[in-house]
């Protein structure tokens, strides 16, 4: 980490190269106008042509980049490899850590092996299905912004599902389906800065609540004090064993029937929209959005090859 004074050329990664891509634009496009207010900021769209992008990260040479870029390629390590190479300071998280909570898979046996409760899982190629296993959940075992979340009901659901799916079946994983209410937890600087419930009219928190149809948004819920306090002490704790640098959001469903919480996953480039979650904590608390983006360039990092 080091000083912002020594940060005047930032380069804002834009774009990318996964179904997220315009989300990614719309963070940068918000960051890019609040930053250029103080900062000789430059937006850089990244494609498929790697050599052009490392061209021009190199013709650029900033002092720091601001990773905009959700999904493939722009939260699982790999521009974060590149931008090591290059010896380019970076926001978010390293290489590590965001390729492992990029996977689902590999996110749930360690949430596990940590203690921590989440929905089972279900290998569906093995398991002969009763009615109590049903609903389930479908999920891309990487991507984010809640793209390609499914709720299957019945056992002919699975099968529409497994139809259309065939080709790339093997990119998803399918867990329980928990009811109850959908709770997010911000971490800044390392320190909890919201816990938030977001309230919607369906049963899934999808593409379509996040960005289309805006759910409601809770910060300070009315859940038991007990619950908070597991809420808070689950998510950092999973920030610092898993090195999260800096910023992370924690999503888990409150089961109010077992009064149990779940954690789903852990988000290390959370949305820096107008509608995005971590903001408005973020603000709740005193931090207007050109100081959070200030912490981040002030907490970025690269780390050695």
């Amino acid at each position: 980490m080091a000083s912002s004074k020594k940060f005047k050329k930032i380069v804002i990664l834009s774009g990318g190269i996964s179904e997220e891509k315009d989300i990614s634009r719309l963070t940068a496009n918000e960051v890019h106008k609040i930053l250029r207010t103080k900062y000789d900021v430059e937006l850089l769209n990244v494609t498929h042509n790697s050599k052009k992008l490392i061209d021009s990260l190199i013709r650029i040479n900033p002092d720091v980049a601001f990773n905009c870029l959700h999904g493939f390629f722009g939260e699982d390590g790999q521009i974060q490899s590149i931008l090591n190479f290059l010896k380019i300071p970076y926001t978010h998280s390293g290489v590590m850590t965001s390729s492992v909570l990029m996977n689902k898979k590999i996110s749930k046996i360690i949430f596990s092996n940590l203690g921590v409760s989440t929905p089972k899982s279900i290998d569906i190629m093995k398991k002969k299905f009763e009615k109590k296993n049903f609903s389930l959940i479908a999920k891309p075992v990487n991507g984010g912004s809640s793209n390609n979340l499914f709720k299957i009901n019945s056992e002919k659901d699975l099968g529409v599902f497994l139809k259309k799916k065939q080709k790339i079946i093997n990119n998803f994983i399918f867990e329980e389906f928990i009811p109850g209410r959908e709770i997010t937890v911000g971490v800044l600087n390392n320190r909890v800065c919201g816990v938030m419930e977001i309230v919607f009219n369906s049963e899934i928190y999808d593409f379509k609540n996040k960005y289309v149809k805006i759910a409601k948004h809770i910060i300070n819920p009315n859940v038991p004090k007990p619950i908070i306090r597991e809420l808070n002490q689950i998510s950092l704790k999973v920030h610092k064993i898993m090195n999260c640098n800096c910023i992370s959001r924690f999503d888990f469903r409150y089961s109010e029937k077992e009064n149990k919480i779940y954690l789903l996953e852990v988000n290390t480039q959370p949305g820096l929209t107008k509608n995005s979650l971590l903001p408005e904590m973020a603000k709740n608390i005193g931090i207007d959005f050109f100081n959070l983006c200030q912490i981040l360039i002030e907490n970025s990092i690269c780390e050695k090859s």
